[in-house]
């Protein structure tokens, strides 16, 4: 027998044998992202919480600031409402002492105005312009 002779096959089996021992030393760089990744999220999720508590606290400000607000409102209103009342009374005892000359009266009366209430004004429609009123077969109608 001679002397030993030692044969090396590459072969794909030792291409596998060599794929399969690379993931296993990436884990630990995967477990340090996942980690990474994990911390991230609740740092999120607490941040977001806090947001949401600082707007609760806001809307809760300005509830209490309508609140006041509306209340105040209705209170000059009721005040508004009973002036007008008490001017309208004087007015009757200053008209009952003096007599007041007689007004002529327009064909067009004015419209009953309410105490605590402004007049509306009436927009007039404009006229037709030179141009439009030549052109026979453009009807314009005001609405």
């Amino acid at each position: 027998m001679g002397a030993p002779t030692l044969s090396v096959v590459y072969s794909t089996e030792c291409k596998e044998a060599q794929k399969a021992t690379r993931p296993a030393a990436m884990l630990p760089i995967l477990v340090v992202l996942f980690l990474l990744s994990y911390g991230l999220l609740t740092m999120l999720v607490f941040e977001q919480g806090q947001t949401i508590e600082s707007q609760r606290s806001l809307i809760r400000e300005m509830l209490k600031d309508s609140t006041q607000l509306a209340a105040l409102k209705g209170k000059l209103a009721k005040d508004d409402s009973q002036r007008p009342a008490e001017k309208a009374s004087a007015a009757q005892d200053q008209k009952d002492a003096v007599p007041a000359p007689a007004a002529p009266q327009d064909s067009k009366k004015a419209p009953k105005q309410h105490p605590g209430k402004s007049a509306r004004t009436t927009k007039d429609a404009p006229g037709k312009p030179a141009a439009d009123l030549e052109d026979v077969r453009r009807s314009t109608h005001v609405i």
